[in-house]
Formats: C-alpha cells, structure tokens, sequence
C-alpha cells in the first residue's frame, strides 16, 4: 500500500487554528487511513492508503474542515516523491554544516522562476533558491526568519506552497520510510 506525507499548512500558528495531533490523526484513520504518524504539532503526518495524492488531498481537505471548521490548506505527496526531494536537496553541503538554513517549499505546481528571480533581485538578500518539479529549495544563510525573499515567494512563484525546514524534511523521510 503507498505511503504519503501529509503537509498541512495554517494550523497551531501564533495561536491561531489550534488542531491537537491526536484529533488530526484519528481524523485520517477514520478515513481509512493506516499507520498514522504526526511530526512535531505544525500538521505533519505520514500514513499509508490506496489512491493518488491528488484525491486523498481533496478528500482530507473537505473532511479536515468539517471535522474542524475552518479550512486549512493541506499537500500531500506520495512517499516515492518525497524521497525525490530529500535525494535532490542541492544544498546538501549546509544541510550537514547549518540544516537551519536549508527549507524546501512543496508546491502545488510548478513555480515561475522568472517571477521568483525578479523578488530575489529586488529584495537583495543573500538566500538562493533552485526550482526542481513542484519544489522550491531555499537557502537562507541568514536565516527564514529575517528573510524578505522567503516572505515574498508564495506570491511570486505564482502557486499554493508550503515551506518546510530541512530537519523536518528528513524526518518525514525517515518516518514514511520506516512505515511499511
């Protein structure tokens, strides 16, 4: 049965959209879903079902705000994919010296590199970026959080995306590679 990394976005932030893990969690399984997983309380789980990313996205969005109230966006992407991602990382070389400084966007398309290129152009910050299919890697050697660039990218790369930093990008690997 595949496995596949659920990536929700909007929730347990600054306070806002509180959603316990346990709640999250059983709210799959009574999905039908198997061997649910969470990392850490941002709405990150692993589980294994049949089906495609693209439905089992549509249908944990409809049933999350029912169950929830509120609508909170959600990518999943399939395990095979996700190791994809991990493997490709070009900035392997300062995920093992500063892994802070390494995020990875997931993308629900493809992201405009030309619009991208443009905001890193005007914002005139130190990160990098390389766009690989449906995944923006981001290096901000001074950090996400002072970054006007990373502010700035969901907009300019012209889809919906959820950025991850690299040590969650890993340990997801590691849980849904475990998962069998």
């Amino acid at each position: 049965m595949p496995v596949f990394v659920a990536l929700y976005r909007g929730i347990n932030v600054g306070g806002k959209h509180l959603v316990r893990m346990e709640a999250l969690r059983a709210m799959h399984e009574r999905l039908g879903h198997q061997d649910v997983q969470s990392y850490i309380q941002s709405g990150n789980l692993v589980f294994k079902t049949p089906g495609s990313a693209a439905a089992i996205t549509r249908k944990v969005a409809t049933e999350f705000a029912a169950e929830f109230g509120f609508g909170a966006k959600v990518i999943v992407v399939d395990a095979k994919r996700w190791k994809t991602i991990v493997a490709d990382n070009p900035y392997a070389k300062f995920t093992a010296a500063k892994p802070p400084t390494v995020h990875v966007g997931i993308c629900e398309g493809e992201a405009s590199a030309k619009e991208l290129k443009a905001l890193l152009t005007k914002t005139g910050g130190s990160e990098s970026f390389v766009i690989a299919t449906n995944v923006v890697y981001l290096h901000t050697p001074a950090g996400l959080g002072t970054s006007k660039f990373a502010a700035g990218m969901e907009k300019a790369s012209g889809v919906p995306m959820t950025m991850r930093n690299w040590r969650t990008v890993e340990a997801l690997w590691k849980m849904a590679d475990a998962v069998k």
